[in-house]
């Protein structure tokens, strides 16, 4: 999964920490486990290129994260997506005890078939960053007494294979992980069910997917993500993020893509020679095409046929 579409330049002068820093006096490269107090006079603000998950254990504070400040307390738990700007405060005089699980992107999320087992974490993960960039949502929520001592269950079991890494810890740290990823999810959707947030969650997928439709219906044409932003009033920026979130790719990278499929039809079931399937599909240049259709196929268009 990437997330590259986070890394903003407007955010390039922040401090940013990659897998080293995660952990850097070990090999394991992959994911990092702490359980730390957090001072009024916490860490600066600051990101990283690695998937970040706090779970507060007690105490509360502030956490900050795109211009914006909420007041987390004990059961809070919240993501943090890489490069997204951000920092943990206790309240002044006190402290925050807090779990802190890093992880990269490759560690859990590259696989397709947990895309759809964490599909409400996701929701929680994925989308919650362009939601809070509109103040419209939380980028957290408060865990039940049944699950925050399940939770806490699964992050000391962690912590413990983290310390002793024993034979296969890795393998049995992925695993909690996935558990964890789906306990939350679940609660998450609990949660929001019948909510303002989830009419929110559902009216920016709503959104994407009426565009999806339109682009579906009119790949062959000279299609912008300005002309598509503009007309549901959407900025350029705020639209793209958005689509991404929802489905994974960029505008260009869908748009790309669904020509190409287009095109493999064609030359399977057609004798059209290549530069008008390209015209036909919405290339407005052969080489583009010839470079799009390689690729994502690995072939020329016409080792293809």
């Amino acid at each position: 999964m990437d997330f590259s579409y986070l890394d903003k330049p407007e955010y390039k002068d922040i401090i940013m920490f990659d897998e080293n820093d995660m952990n850097p006096y070990s090999e394991n490269k992959i994911f990092f486990i702490r359980k730390y107090n957090e001072t009024y006079c916490g860490r600066a603000l600051h990101r990283h290129n690695y998937i970040q998950i706090n779970y507060i254990i007690s105490g509360s504070g502030y956490h900050c994260i795109n211009n914006n400040r909420f007041e987390v307390k004990k059961g809070d738990i919240f993501i943090i997506p890489p490069y997204v700007p951000h920092n943990i405060l206790a309240d002044e005089n006190k402290y925050l005890e807090i779990f802190e699980f890093e992880f990269t992107t490759d560690f859990i999320l590259s696989g397709k078939e947990y895309k759809e087992d964490i599909k409400s974490y996701l929701d929680f993960a994925y989308l919650e960053p362009f939601m809070v960039v509109e103040e419209e949502v939380k980028p957290y929520f408060n865990l039940s007494e049944k699950l925050r001592i399940e939770v806490e269950d699964i992050l000391n079991e962690v912590l413990k294979e983290y310390e002793e890494k024993n034979t296969g810890y890795i393998l049995i740290a992925k695993a909690l992980l996935l558990k964890l990823l789906v306990i939350t999810g679940r609660a998450f959707s609990g949660a929001i069910k019948n909510t303002e947030t989830e009419k929110i969650i559902n009216k920016y997928k709503t959104v994407v997917l009426d565009s999806v439709e339109y682009i579906n219906e009119n790949f062959d044409k000279n299609i912008s993500l300005n002309e598509i932003a503009s007309s549901i009033n959407y900025s350029k920026s705020h639209f793209s993020y958005l689509f991404k979130a929802v489905m994974g790719h960029t505008f260009v990278e869908y748009l790309n893509n669904l020509r190409i499929e287009k095109a493999i039809e064609l030359l399977r079931n057609t004798n059209k020679n290549i530069t008008d399937i390209s015209h036909q599909v919405g290339f407005n240049s052969i080489a583009n095409f010839n470079k799009k259709f390689k690729d994502y196929t690995g072939q020329t268009p016409r080792k293809f046929r």
